[in-house]
């Protein structure tokens, strides 16, 4: 069940209840951020002594239950912190590193310490990929791109990624990388102009100032530049007299090696003067097998260390070039030969992960998606043998995200995990508790801890299962909690 205003979920995603004695349990690692639902009867009191607590609301968006539906629902999505209200509360725990192991009352909430310890989000090995949309903040609070305003609403979106490890900055090589799939297009962070002589002039102020920035809010430090290939192959520049000029620039065609080839010659003697290169992958979306094999070519006989990244829909091995990041959607495609290479690429230093988007419609992070979905979604990689999670939208936010989550042919949530004050959606919440869950199994795997039970676990994670929508992820969740935190 989704929480929606007709039925609420009561299960901690952390913790368990205890009716009779009317407390409830939260368990938390040493250095570790949890959130959880709040019992309807749970009084909470004074946060102990050196464990930060804070409580919320749920508040409730509306959202069309179909694609392109004219009925409107509503969903508990919105977390508000330090607000009293209707709605289902959210606590949020934060226990420092050298928090003493034990039992910490608050109220009728019982915080139980576990005397292990979960380094800082951005040490985490879980390879996170939750795609930025910078445009979106400059819309939706009418500042111009790139600003010091800008920046500065952009700051606690960006902050909040962070908290779940985020691996990647996203950043625009080209404008509309992605024709215009969102409310808000994609410009670019490069500046390109072809001067009447035939030579090219690239102005890199913007793409340097956004990486440094989201750097400072933690992201990265992998830096994804979108993309040589774009939807339509349709390419743009500015002409000496600022006028946008265009042309169709498919792989292997003289216009493709016109237009990218001096690009390429000029990024990566900026990359290396960065001293950013080793951090930089050409990022490719859901391209053909032609198309990836002709770009990785050409992209590799101008610069032979830049590395590649993409979410596809073939083994990697299949693409006929190096794919040092690639990503399987959710699908029977992730099998035993994707593990198999999976697990060869890992030990060749390259990351493997997989991803959702409008598809599949279980499990996924929608509006309407069940409770304990997104959790499923952040902890599956530590199951199978994967290294972590993709999905193309942190913040591609509708016109108004706090009236109405719904936006064209996309259903509600796909297009956004956080609010533009910088809120969390619970969605968002129970996903970084999958993820924190996915890299404790990491570290208990390393410590050569409770092999056989992590085994009984995973084999909980049945994907077909879960795509066919007859997993439990409540109880799936409430496995994973007990084992990690034990």
């Amino acid at each position: 069940m989704s929480i929606s205003k007709q039925v609420v979920s009561l299960v901690a995603l952390a913790g368990s209840f205890t009716l009779q004695a009317r407390t409830f349990e939260i368990a938390a690692w040493r250095g570790e951020t949890v959130a959880a639902l709040v019992e309807d009867f749970a009084e909470l009191g004074d946060a102990p002594d050196g464990i930060g607590v804070r409580v919320g609301v749920l508040e409730t968006v509306k959202y069309a239950p179909r694609v392109k539906s004219l009925k409107r629902l509503e969903a508990y999505d919105r977390v508000v912190w330090g607000k009293d209200g209707d709605g289902p509360r959210v606590v949020e725990v934060s226990v420092p590193a050298d928090a003493k192991p034990g039992i910490y009352a608050c109220g009728l909430m019982n915080i139980r310490v576990v005397d292990r310890v979960l380094p800082p989000a951005k040490d985490w090995k879980y390879f996170l990929d939750l795609w930025q949309h910078p445009w979106a903040v400059s819309r939706y609070f009418g500042v111009a791109p790139f600003s010091p305003e800008h920046y500065r609403r952009m700051r606690p979106v960006w902050e909040l990624l962070a908290t779940a490890g985020q691996k990647t900055i996203t950043t625009t090589i080209l404008p509309e990388a992605w024709d215009h799939q969102c409310y808000d297009a994609y410009g670019t962070m490069i500046g390109r102009i072809k001067k009447d002589d035939g030579t090219w002039q690239f102005d890199y102020s913007i793409f340097d100032a956004y990486v440094a920035f989201a750097r400072s809010c933690g992201l990265g430090p992998d830096i994804c530049c979108y993309t040589m290939c774009p939807w339509g192959y349709v390419v743009r520049w500015q002409n000496e007299r600022g006028e946008t000029q265009s042309c169709v620039a498919k792989p292997g065609t003289k216009e493709f090696e016109e237009y990218w080839g001096p690009f390429l010659d000029d990024f990566a003697k900026h990359l290396k003067a960065k001293g950013w290169l080793k951090q930089t992958y050409i990022s490719m979306d859901e391209r053909s097998l032609e198309d990836v094999r002709l770009i990785g070519a050409f992209v590799r006989q101008h610069i032979p260390e830049m590395r590649i990244s993409m979410a596809g829909n073939e083994l990697p091995s299949k693409y006929g070039t190096v794919v040092d990041d690639f990503c399987m959607i959710l699908d029977d495609k992730i099998n035993a030969d994707y593990l198999k290479e999976a697990a060869e690429r890992r030990a060749k230093g390259m990351v493997t992960t997989y991803y959702v988007c409008c598809w599949p419609i279980y499990p996924n992070t929608f509006l309407s998606s069940e409770d304990g979905e997104a959790f499923w979604l952040g902890a599956y990689p530590a199951m199978i043998g994967l290294d972590g999670f993709l999905r193309w939208a942190w913040n591609s936010w509708p016109k108004n995200p706090y009236v109405d989550a719904t936006y064209w042919n996309w259903l509600p949530g796909d297009t956004f995990f956080c609010y533009p004050e910088g809120e969390p959606s619970w969605r968002f919440l129970e996903l970084r508790n999958g993820i924190i869950a996915a890299e404790k199994i990491r570290l208990l795997k390393e410590n050569g801890l409770s092999d056989d039970d992590l085994k009984s676990v995973a084999a909980l994670y049945k994907q077909d299962e879960a795509r066919a929508n007859k997993s439990d992820f409540v109880k799936i969740r409430e496995a994973t909690q007990k084992l990690v935190n034990r």
